[in-house]
């Protein structure tokens, strides 16, 4: 049921502003109204904030009580009267806004319909409030995201914008499919890309600015509260009003924010600069202050937070480089369902803010994750085309999504370092063929590789490998399967067919992967092994592999090849495509004369081929 509720209602977050009425405070048992006390037309008045920092008020009249939504769950459903509400509706901002009748305080705005022709409000219980407060601090909620991605996954970095902004469309927001809109959002620094981005999933996110540095601003009933995901050069929070304030502890909102129950998120003040009144949702303009405290607990009836607590946050710098110089400074909070995507957002955001995200353009990214006990973790890749910004904040999003949500361990990032090279437009080159300098070798003899390339929009070129082949090499064929480092990355994990058991397994596996920007042979031979327990083993003896296959373990998967060398250099440009080169292994005897081209050498396991899309394969058939 709440489900069905949150898909037809639009919550609403607060931002205090000035009012006459002076601000009810320490408020004690005798002085709720209670629930059962409730009848239609009863009058009072509400406090929030409409401009400033000043709480105003605004009337109420009651229409009677919404009783059981869900179990023990009941609303107050109020019309809502003065400062414009009667032309704006009820106003996005407003979540949170305590109600008093008879000056006894009842319980907080919480809720709206869009479109509604008047402005009638769903209002949270007190009772139900109260129940948040007092007791000990909970221990924040380290509940992982629903997905967990595995690392074979990251290699191809295929995740979508729908993939990233889940974690904010699934616990923030009403469902967007029913055509609601959730609560209102305040951006700073983020320009029209992110912001749409964001609208997409929050359904509505309005630009915001900064509060005057050093106005210390108190928190009080009807004044406005922001619990912040992003802070620093650039800022997201979600912004709402405080119902009740005695001694340090806050009780806000009036509904979830993001219903994970405990938890650290910064607490801050806001200033309202004006309210917009739009016909689908009127929301409150801010400019958002400084952290003050922490939310400590978010349950269905509102948050609770603390003045003068604290809540750690996760550092983030990303360093813009080539078309401009810009560096920028943020933290996002640490909650392992949405830091992935407040760190793709804040790339992207950054970008943005420096010069572009839109636009054909290359992209060099480097970056550095910092995890605590298990050291650090340093990723390259490039990025070429119009979608080349977003497809880097998607692959820092995964790595990301990987270290804080995995099924292996309880990672912590302690600092994320991200540099970011702009190019003025695309450079990858297409690999179109290459070809070896004798295709009969012998273990230990040196090879020259010759890998031919298309630029973009320009001319065909070459690059050269020196390859030794391995002298422990059997008879038979050798492939060489040679590309970008994504593609034989992906073509290495279908010969080794392993799966990270561990997450140290997994931290090698992913200090493995190569940038598109490393041209990589990949040699490959016929040796029958096994992957066990997330390590391959090649070339074992049918005893061994007998065994392994009558155990009962499903963690064995039989391997019919094995990679015995890998070799790299890195080039000026990014590449894509993949080819085979196959040669044939002689041990003993005078070598042999060269089968015709297209002719492959005999006998070996079937070697993966390239992709239909890849370059084609030098060397012959199966």
């Amino acid at each position: 049921m709440h489900r069905f509720l949150c898909s037809l209602l639009v919550f609403l977050l607060p931002i205090a502003s000035g009012a006459e009425t002076p601000v009810q405070q320490e408020v004690g048992e005798n002085d709720l109204f209670p629930l059962e006390a409730v009848r239609p037309g009863l009058t009072g008045y509400g406090l929030s904030v409409f401009e400033g920092t000043t709480a105003e008020r605004f009337e109420v009249e009651l229409l009677g009580v919404w009783r059981n939504t869900q179990p023990s769950t009941s609303f107050i459903l109020a019309r809502l009267r003065g400062r414009g509400l009667e032309a704006s509706g009820v106003i996005a901002g407003m979540s949170g806004s305590p109600v008093y009748i008879d000056g006894r305080l009842l319980g907080a705005v919480s809720f709206s319909w869009l479109f509604a022709d008047e402005a009638v409000a769903g209002i949270t219980p007190i009772e139900q409030m109260r129940q948040l407060s007092g007791g000990p601090n909970p221990v924040a909620s380290s509940r992982s995201g629903g997905v967990q991605r595995e690392p074979r996954d990251l290699v191809s970095g295929s995740v979508t914008w729908q993939e990233v902004l889940a974690p904010l469309t699934g616990v923030l927001g009403p469902g967007l499919d029913a055509g609601v809109s959730g609560i209102q959002w305040s951006a700073v620094g983020f320009d029209r890309v992110t912001l749409d981005n964001l609208s997409i999933a929050l359904g509505s996110v309005s630009p915001a600015g900064q509060a005057m540095a050093g106005e210390v601003l108190e928190l009080e009933a009807g004044s406005s509260v922001s619990g912040v995901l992003v802070d620093g050069d650039l800022r997201l929070a979600a912004t709402g009003t405080v119902t009740e304030r005695r001694g340090a502890e806050i009780l806000a909102f009036g509904h979830p924010f993001l219903g994970i129950g405990p938890l650290r998120v910064p607490m801050a003040t806001s200033q309202i600069v004006t309210v917009l009144s739009n016909q689908m949702n009127s929301f409150k303009i801010a400019n958002l202050g400084e952290v003050v405290g922490s939310f400590e607990l978010d349950r269905a009836a509102g948050m609770r937070g603390r003045v003068g607590a604290e809540a750690s946050m996760t550092p983030v710098e990303v360093r813009i480089t080539g078309l401009v110089e810009r560096q920028f400074s943020m933290q996002v909070a640490e909650l392992p369902l949405l830091t992935p995507t407040l760190v793709a957002i804040a790339t992207l955001g950054s970008l943005e803010a420096a010069s572009q995200s839109a636009g054909s353009q290359g992209l060099d990214l480097s970056a550095r994750f910092d995890l605590a006990e298990w050291g650090e973790v340093e990723i390259r890749q490039t990025f070429d085309g119009e979608l080349a910004s977003s497809e880097a904040a998607f692959y820092l999003f995964a790595f990301a999504d990987f270290f804080l949500n995995n099924r292996f361990a309880t990672v912590v990032v302690d600092s994320i370092d991200i540099e970011i090279h702009q190019h003025a437009e695309p450079r990858t080159a297409r690999l179109i063929g290459a070809h070896v300098s004798q295709t009969l070798v012998r273990p230990g003899d040196r090879i020259e590789l010759v890998v031919d390339l298309q630029a973009y929009r320009g001319d065909a070129f070459r690059a050269t490998l020196a390859l030794d082949v391995p002298t422990g090499l059997p008879e038979g064929r050798y492939s060489l399967l040679v590309g970008d480092g994504v593609s034989v990355d992906m073509a290495r994990l279908e010969v080794e067919k392993t799966a990270p058991q561990t997450f140290p397994q997994a931290l090698r596996f992913l200090r493995s992967f190569h940038s598109s920007r490393e041209l990589v042979a990949l040699g490959v031979f016929r040796g029958e092994g096994l992957s066990v327990g997330g390590e391959v083993l090649p070339q074992l003896p049918a005893s061994v592999r007998s065994l392994w296959s009558a155990a009962p373990s499903t963690s064995a998967t039989p391997l019919q090849l094995a990679v015995a060398q890998e070799s790299i250099i890195e080039l000026e440009r990014p590449l894509e495509g993949i080819v085979r080169v196959d040669l044939e292994v002689l041990r003993e005897g005078p070598l042999k004369e060269e089968p015709p081209s297209g002719e492959s050498p005999a006998g070996g396991a079937k070697i993966p081929q390239p992709s239909p899309t890849t370059a084609g394969t030098e060397g012959g058939d199966e």
